[in-house]
This record gives C-alpha cells, sequence and structure tokens, in this order.
C-alpha cells in the first residue's frame, strides 16, 4: 500500500493547496484538550429513530485488495452500534486521495477521511480539519486511546494535538524467499540481523543462485526514514525547521544502502518492480511492508516457495527504528451531533472490532495488542501467522514518519525523495544530501 501512498503525494498537496479558502464545514481553529467548543460531541444528541448521517472517505475503498475489508469494516459498525446510537456511515471512493479535498472546495459534507500521515499538517491548515481535542470528550479520548500502543498515538499529532489517529498501519519487514536462501547454503532459522549480514546474504545468493540477493527500491517514499532512524540519525529537527538528513549518521546509513545497492546483488527498478521480482521467486529479500503479507503468501504458494519474515535490518548493535506506512483518521465537523456520529464510528474503527477487521481482511497491523491474546479477536489469525508476530515486536521502537510541515510539504517531500534516489542510485552519498539539506531549509524557511 505504501507505493500507492507514495505516488499521490503530490496530488493531495495540490488538492489541498487549492482548498485553502473553501474548507466548508470545518474551522481551522484548534480548542485546548477537552475543549468545550460549540462543535465538542460532549453536547450532540443521537437519536436512533433519526439516524445521523457522516462520510467516511476512504482511499481503500478504492483498492482491489483492501474493498472488502473496508466495506464489511463500515457496514459492521451500521449494522451494530450504528443502529443502536443513530449513526450511519456512508463510505466514499476516495480516489487518488484527491477526492476528500475536491468536494470540500465543492461545499459537500466531509466528515472522516482516510488520511496519509506526510500531509497531514497542510489539510490542517487548508481543509478545515480539526484536533481531537476540539470534537471530542477529553475523557472519552483518554479512555479509547489508553489500551492503545502509545507510539501509535504520536503519529498524527502536531503542536501537541491529535489531528489524526492512527488507523491503517504498517511497519517495514524483511521478507525472505527460504527456497533461495537453502540453494544459496545460508541459514533459514537465524535469519540476517544486520545489515552487513543483509549484505553478505545478498552476495551469496547472487553467486550461488543467479538471483538478486535483497530488494529495496530508492523511491520506496517511506522505508528510507526508518535507516537514518536506525542509524541514529533525523530527517528534520524536532521542531520541523532544519534538515538534519545530511548528518554522519544519515549519511552512514545511505552508505551502506548505497554499496548494497551497486554490488550487483541488489535488483534495480521502482517499487512496483521490485515487489513483483520478489513474487516472481526472482529475489531472496524484499524489506517492504506489512499490508503486501498476503499478497506475498500467495504467490510464495503459487510459486512453490516458502516466505519466510524478519526484524528490520539494524546497524550493528543498534536496534533498528521503523517508521510508520499506512494513514490516520482525519476529522472535520461544524456540528455537535455530527462530531458525536464521528466518534462513535471513530471508536468501532480503531477499537477490538474494527482492528480485528482491519488485521485479519486487509492485513494492517492492529494497535490494541491486547486483542493478539484473545481467541474472541485476533489470537487465531495471528497464531497462524508468525510474521504478523515478528512486526508487532517492532512496534516498540517505531518512530513517526515525518508529517512535511507547512503548505511547502509537496515541495519538502519532494526534496527527500530526490535526493534519496539520487544518492543511492548514483552515490557521492555526503555531497547529495548536503545539497539537498540546503534546498530543504531555504523551503522550511518559507514557512
Amino acid at each position: 500500500m505504501n507505493k500507492f501512498v507514495k505516488g499521490i503525494l503530490g496530488v493531495i498537496l495540490s488538492a489541498a493547496v487549492a482548498g485553502t479558502t473553501l474548507a466548508g464545514c470545518g474551522s481551522t481553529g484548534t480548542g485546548g484538550a477537552g475543549s468545550n467548543s460549540g462543535v465538542n460531541a460532549s453536547s450532540g444528541k443521537l437519536d436512533p429513530n433519526n439516524p445521523t448521517e457522516i462520510t467516511f472517505y476512504s482511499y481503500s475503498l478504492g483498492y482491489p485488495t483492501m474493498k472488502a475489508g473496508m466495506e464489511h469494516l463500515i457496514s459492521s459498525f451500521n449494522e451494530t452500534v450504528g443502529k443502536e446510537k443513530g449513526v450511519v456511515v456512508k463510505g466514499v471512493v476516495d480516489n487518488n486521495m484527491s477526492q476528500n479535498s475536491a468536494d470540500i472546495a465543492a461545499g459537500m459534507e466531509v466528515d472522516i477521511v482516510q488520511h496519509a500521515f506526510g500531509m497531514l499538517d497542510a489539510s490542517r491548515l487548508n481543509l478545515g480539519f480539526k484536533s481531537y481535542e476540539e470534537l471530542f470528550p477529553a475523557d472519552e479520548l483518554a479512555e479509547h486511546t489508553g489500551q492503545m500502543i502509545p507510539n501509535a498515538l504520536e503519529l498524527g499529532k502536531i503542536d501537541g494535538q491529535m489531528y489524526g489517529l492512527a488507523f491503517t498501519f504498517s511497519t517495514p519487514i524483511l521478507y525472505i524467499n527460504k527456497g533461495l536462501f537453502e540453494q544459496a547454503g545460508l541459514d533459514t532459522i537465524n535469519l540476517p540481523k544486520t545489515w552487513d549480514d543483509v549484505y553478505k546474504a545478498a552476495v551469496q545468493i547472487k553467486e550461488k543462485t543467479g538471483k538478486d540477493g535483497f530488494g529495496l527500491a530508492p523511491d520506496n517514499g517511506w522505508i528510507s526514514e526508518g535507516l537514518i532512524f536506525s542509524s541514529g540519525g533525523e530527517v528534520l529537527s524536532s521542531d520541523k525547521t532544519e534538515a538534519k538528513f545530511d548528518s554522519p549518521e544519515a549519511v552512514e546509513a545511505y552508505e551502506m544502502w548505497n554499496k548494497l545497492y551497486s554490488s550487483g546483488a541488489a535488483v534495480k527498478g521502482s517499487d512496483k518492480d521490485v515487489m513483483d521480482a520478489f513474487m516472481a521467486g526472482n529475489v531472496a529479500m524484499n524489506l517492504q511492508s506489512t499490508s503486501l503479507l498476503s499478497g506475498y503468501q500467495s504467490a510464495a504458494k503459487a510459486g512453490g516457495w516458502e516466505l519466510l519474515g524478519a526484524e528490520m535490518p539494524q546497524f550493528g548493535d543498534k536496534a533498528s527504528v521503523p517508521v510508520n506506512s499506512g494513514s490516520c483518521l482525519a476529522v472535520r465537523s461544524d456540528d455537535p451531533t455530527k462530531s458525536a456520529a464521528e466518534w462513535e464510528f471513530i471508536k468501532y474503527a480503531t477499537g477490538k472490532e474494527g482492528y480485528t477487521i482491519i488485521t485479519s481482511e486487509i492485513g494492517y497491523l492492529p494497535l490494541r495488542m491486547d486483542i493478539t491474546e484473545d481467541p474472541a479477536y485476533l489470537k487465531d489469525f495471528v497464531d497462524a501467522n508468525p510474521i504478523v508476530k515478528t512486526n508487532l515486536k517492532q512496534l516498540e521502537r517505531i518512530k513517526p514518519v515525518t508529517i512535511w510541515p507547512g503548505t511547502g510539504a509537496k515541495e519538502e517531500y519532494q526534496v527527500f525523495l530526490d535526493a534519496t534516489v539520487k544518492s543511492i542510485t548514483e552515490g557521492n552519498v555526503q555531497n547529495v544530501l548536503s545539497d539537498a539539506a540546503k534546498q530543504m531549509n531555504d523551503l522550511l524557511k518559507n514557512n
């Protein structure tokens, strides 16, 4: 799914900027924690005899591998909690993640949006998305999020307030073709743990089998940040006023990646090219999103090979620091009853029932660890899919993918992406990253 999100970030930003003066029903103001603003759900009145309809704009509804699961989530809510409380959720396909902003500009009702993290700040500024603290009761918000993974709750925060609650969610995992490992004489029990291990295994696989040993496309757009974090670097300063991706730690990470990419043992091409090659059985290792698990399992079964999974590789003795792929739920409201209806759906979608559907039918990680041990929810599924267990271990170390600041988010993201691609494919890593950091700093000054 990450490739899908990455490819349309520019579309989201362009549409968001176009909607600056047309924010429609949602104001751009923010309330303090527990705000008693006029749109807070605490003063809303739901009536089962007169249901409140809300719209849910979801790109997953337009994505073939996710559509059925997302439709099930919506219908399950409507038939249970929605019927009891008096809420009807209408799913809207959010083509290219831009339909929501086009409809906002047209003055249509846009209530909840399945939103990418990277462009959340631009939408907050331009499209009237509000903080959870302003719209929902503080005590209920604290109770609902209390059992969620703490690190995940930080992902959609801007200036200390939550503008997006983590929803569909994954981290990178090292997928491995067991058959190619065996053919190359490699250990299939103690899988590669460090980037040095990955490099040595990739070269050995190429020498012994003729197949590519490793795949990670330079244009992947999100895992790149995890490599920098894992090496001890940063992408931006904590206040997002300065580029940090040209630090010695970041350069070390990218030099390792360039070495692997240039070794002759790594598959070349786009993110899609790498995934296709792995599914065809022509690549031994692929660092990719958990959301591809079901597709990779199907490819392995069809190709007659076994799929293994290891945690994201680390640098030396430093534990890896994965970043997140996926989406959050962003909200708009100008009415307390509408806010109350939104809150009921959000609680369900990010509650035990919702995450059971999201994980078992779509493939994303549950952000409630208790349901992975509960037979009524996900225990059987997790037990049957050990790769999911591997990825769950990484959630304790997760760091948020960058939310590019201000209205220059599109340009900022593009500078980082271009520098990543150039440094990995052409080398001269320090100079490329230093030049890009100067460009980034100029953009950040103009925010």
